[in-house]
């Protein structure tokens, strides 16, 4: 340029949006979601093993499926990853047992909390696909309602809490600054415990959940 102050005036133009562009890239941010939740039972678990049908002759139903609810706080490093720690209620399902009188009803409830890395791909200034891996430490319990086939009767629950690898993928939109919505499924791992013929557990199942969540940066 031929001007050295229009030159300064330029230069100085570029270096200041040079940090404001970063501060876009990074952020902190929470979320809340609800989903639908599945379940695949490990029939060995509860057909076999785990229930009751081989002493008493009985048929067999599930409650695969339930409502997941999630809350979670993130903090984005950079434009293509961030960190994440969230809690999720994965839902209450049913393994029930009929004898021709009575229904034992085996509830299966799993909640836990996970920890991530979220890598993110980012599509438009507003608007990005992102994956995840992490650990999803994982609370499973186990209740018998009707148990033994006696009316009214209750366990008192069998407990699992194991370590299982958490997997995701997922979209999501800004729709101004602040405030966006965000689609995923996650894959939970095998949750509970096994080996029910030996001792007591909780029956092993792998949970999966689709959500749909508001996500909020602060």
């Amino acid at each position: 340029m031929k001007y050295p102050v229009v030159r300064c005036a330029v230069a100085a133009l570029l270096l200041s949006g040079v940090p404001s562009a970063q501060a876009v890239d990074d952020y902190w941010y929470m979320g809340l979601g609800v989903g639908y939740s599945r379940v695949q039972f490990y029939p060995v678990d509860f057909s076999f093993g785990g229930g009751p049908c081989p002493l008493v002759p009985c048929t067999e139903s599930k409650k695969t499926f339930d409502a997941g609810f999630k809350a979670f706080m993130g903090y984005q490093i950079n434009r293509n990853w961030a960190a994440e720690v969230g809690y999720a209620t994965v839902g209450k399902f049913h393994y029930k047992y009929n004898d021709g009188f009575t229904t034992q009803d085996a509830v299966y409830k799993v909640t836990g909390v996970g920890f991530s890395l979220v890598p993110t791909v980012p599509l438009t200034s507003n608007f990005s696909l992102y994956g995840r891996l992490g650990t999803f430490f994982s609370t499973t319990r186990l209740t018998r309602r009707n148990a033994g086939f006696v009316p009214n009767a209750v366990t008192a629950g069998v407990q699992s809490s194991d370590p299982t690898v958490l997997t995701g993928f997922g979209a999501q939109y800004f729709w101004d600054e602040e405030n966006g919505i965000r689609l995923e499924y996650e894959n939970f791992g095998t949750v509970g415990s096994g080996d029910c013929v030996i001792q007591a557990c909780t029956g092993r199942a792998n949970a999966k959940m689709a959500s749909a969540n508001l996500i909020f940066k602060f």
